[in-house]
């Protein structure tokens, strides 16, 4: 039992760092992508960003979800779970500025639209 208790921890060892490997690995391709995207000014900077981090967060918390399989004592527990609560958190407010781009963007294309059509008439 003991042996199977060691391979488990060692299994899930070296899958949150695996996770956390791939987080950081789209964190930083979305950072260079975005910076790219700035540099020859294109449109959605900011939801391009947004999305990365989205991916990530829900990858390194995959890795927290993981990292529960370790937990021995009730303070590891609540450390866990409030990191889980934090990236939780921070997932809704990638969300929230995701949708809120869209909608600015709906709206900058019926302005623009309706523009156009007054310059027809």
């Amino acid at each position: 039992m003991e042996l199977l208790t060691t391979i488990t921890t060692n299994i899930a060892h070296v899958g949150i760092e695996l996770l956390e490997i791939a987080a950081m690995g789209i964190l930083l391709f979305g950072s260079g992508k975005t910076v790219w995207m700035l540099i020859r000014h294109k449109p959605h900077v900011t939801l391009s960003l947004t999305r990365f981090m989205n991916i990530a967060l829900i990858i390194m918390l995959c890795a927290e979800i993981v990292r529960l399989v370790l937990v021995r004592t009730p303070l590891e527990l609540a450390i866990v779970a409030g990191m889980v609560v934090l990236h939780g958190a921070i997932s809704f407010l990638i969300s929230w500025e995701v949708d809120r781009e869209h909608s600015h963007d709906k709206e900058r294309a019926t302005s623009e639209q309706s523009d156009q059509e007054d310059v027809l008439l």
